[in-house]
């Protein structure tokens, strides 16, 4: 069963994450306090009322193998790409469902990468705008051969937090909620 961390200033909606994924077959834990014994799968982190990075240091300097999940409205995009270092694979708008809530959670504990929510499945549409430089191609090209991050990192002499950064910028732009959808663009 997987595990999930909570962690909020707000009791209501604790209770109301608890009731939604303990009825989605989740398993449910909360608060900062204390060793994270036995380790979560990942931790959900509301950032609605105090969003700090502080926050989220401390609890992937408690969990560091633990991915985070950010339950958010806006964020700006700095704080974004500084949370991709302290864990954070997912951001969940706070509009979003339970069923989208609960499948972000279950993808990031996948090892997918999370970035608000949109409809799943059928084609993709392509906007005309769209315009990709030449390293934003030749990350997709090499996203299409089913490496991660690191090796695309080395192979393309950049950091891996330098490819996250392009994969996050990628999802915004086109559209895509993660790296299976990026690959099915068709662009590169």
């Amino acid at each position: 069963m997987l595990s999930v961390l909570l962690v909020s200033d707000q009791p209501v909606l604790i209770q109301g994450f608890k009731s939604v994924l303990a009825c989605n077959g989740l398993g449910v834990s909360e608060g900062l306090s204390g060793g994270y014994q036995p380790a979560p799968d990942l931790v959900l982190l509301d950032v609605t009322s105090n969003p700090t990075l502080a926050h989220m240091r401390e609890v992937h300097q408690r969990a560091p193998c633990c991915p985070m999940v950010l339950w958010s409205d806006h964020l700006p995009l700095e704080t974004v790409f500084k949370a991709l270092e302290y864990g954070v694979r997912g951001i969940v708008p706070q509009n979003s469902q339970p069923p989208q809530l609960v499948d972000a959670l279950r993808r990031v504990a996948a090892g997918e990468m999370q970035i608000g929510c949109g409809a799943a499945g059928g084609s993709l549409p392509l906007r005309p705008e769209i315009w990709l430089t030449p390293r934003e191609r030749e990350i997709i090209a090499r996203l299409r051969t089913g490496i991660r991050n690191k090796q695309i990192a080395l192979e393309m002499g950049i950091t891996e937090g330098t490819v996250k950064i392009y994969l996050f910028r990628l999802f915004q732009k086109l559209g895509v909620r993660n790296r299976f959808e990026l690959a099915r663009t068709g662009l590169a």
